[in-house]
């Protein structure tokens, strides 16, 4: 495929370096930078506070400025989605000449791209990041929760193709009768070439990390329980917390950790570039989520991250991580309700550095096999010549 006119990609985040989507979308465009002679991103900045343009490493970024809030469910909202919606089209409308392929990440981001796609006879790709759009509205916009399943499943035919993020989705996919999909896993760029050895130094403190954001009811409760738990058997242990605290529980948090005392490190904030610094200083991941409608079937990028940098895990059953855990032998599956078990497991890996060691070769030999961005890159790029040679054929 030689280089030709541009791929625009349609956003619905404001395209951060802190943001959890960030990373796929950026590792998506930077691929694509080799075979595109330009690749923008229409991104949606609901804060408002971003330059409107900006370059991030060859990678063009028009933010649009609409305030809004993902908290505020459907009826707070549904206007603000509409009005991006809208000048989203608009956009699209105004680079027709330019335009290659379409890419709309996110279903806030689906209606201009397939109605701008139908209307300019471009090839449009759906990028689908969570197998299960705002399942965090809950019962009380039922309706709504309907209404978004129905459009998904509907409109997601007339994409010329749909990359998703794990088995789920391909079964669910199926199911829709989507033709052309394709697991593009958000996996890691780069690989460790080798663990770090684990042993137990004495004064030296077995540091047990969690990076992610911070927010009620995810898991960050249960953690530090269990922490607390195994400190009283374990002396020579270390907490360390990494990831933005979500403004609405940062005094419940620093109520939460407050007991630990000098047991534990809170880093804040940081860019997905930091990520192999901050899993060098750990021992053992932990990644705990509820298994509620929103995270049952959620397959997290951290985890791969994790397996890339060698350390091992433990984490909760959701999203298929069981099946890669059980067949790469890299970690534990716990109940994340269970303080108690949780801790019983993090003591059988902070008392076996062997252990620890063993099973951070077993993921990263999985990062190495299957988990990584040069395969998913080389997918990408197949999809990519697929669907423009069939709109060429027509």
């Amino acid at each position: 495929m030689k280089r030709s006119k541009k791929v625009i990609m349609l956003f619905s985040m404001s395209f951060l370096p802190n943001q959890g989507r960030y990373i796929r979308v950026y590792n998506q465009a930077k691929s694509l930078l080799k075979r595109f002679s330009e690749v923008k991103i229409i991104a949606w900045d609901r804060e408002g506070n971003q330059p409107p343009f900006a370059i991030v490493d060859g990678i063009k970024v028009e933010r649009l400025h609409i305030k809004a809030g993902i908290e505020k469910g459907p009826l707070g909202n549904g206007l603000k989605v509409l009005l991006f919606n809208l000048i989203a089209f608009g956009k699209l409308i105004l680079n027709r000449q330019e335009i290659e392929v379409i890419h709309a990440f996110n279903l806030d981001t689906m209606l201009p791209a397939i109605a701008a796609a139908k209307l300019l006879k471009k090839p449009a790709i759906l990028d689908l990041c969570e197998p299960d759009y705002y399942a965090f509205w809950g019962e009380k916009y039922g309706f709504f929760l309907k209404l978004v399943n129905w459009l998904e499943k509907v409109i997601s035919r007339r994409f010329d193709a749909v990359l998703v993020h794990n088995q789920y989705q391909i079964n669910k996919f199926k199911k829709y009768g989507v033709k052309r999909l394709r697991l593009i896993g958000s996996y890691p760029t780069y690989l460790v070439k080798q663990v770090k050895k684990h042993q137990n130094i004495e004064g030296k403190p077995v540091v047990i990390g969690r990076i992610g954001t911070i927010y009620a009811n995810n898991g960050i409760e249960e953690l530090v329980e269990a922490f607390g738990l195994l400190l009283k058997k374990h002396k020579n242990i270390k907490l360390m917390l990494a990831g933005r605290v979500y403004e609405n529980y940062k005094e419940t948090f620093r109520q939460l950790i407050r007991p630990l005392g000098d047991k534990a490190e809170v880093i804040g904030a940081f860019p997905a570039s930091q990520m192999p610094q901050l899993y060098q200083k750990i021992d053992i991941s932990v990644m705990l989520n509820r298994r509620t409608a929103w995270f049952k079937n959620i397959t997290p990028t951290k985890f791969f991250d994790t397996l890339a940098n060698g350390v091992p895990v433990v984490t909760s059953d959701i999203g298929g991580l069981k099946y890669i855990i059980e067949e790469y032998q890299c970690g534990y599956v716990v109940d994340e309700t269970n303080p108690h078990e949780i801790c019983a497991v993090l003591e059988k890996l902070v008392k076996n550095p062997s252990l620890r060691q063993k099973m951070a070769e077993n993921g990263l030999k999985a990062a190495w096999e299957r988990f990584n961005w040069n395969l998913m890159e080389k997918y990408l790029l197949e999809v990519y010549e697929d669907v423009r040679k069939e709109k060429l054929a027509r």
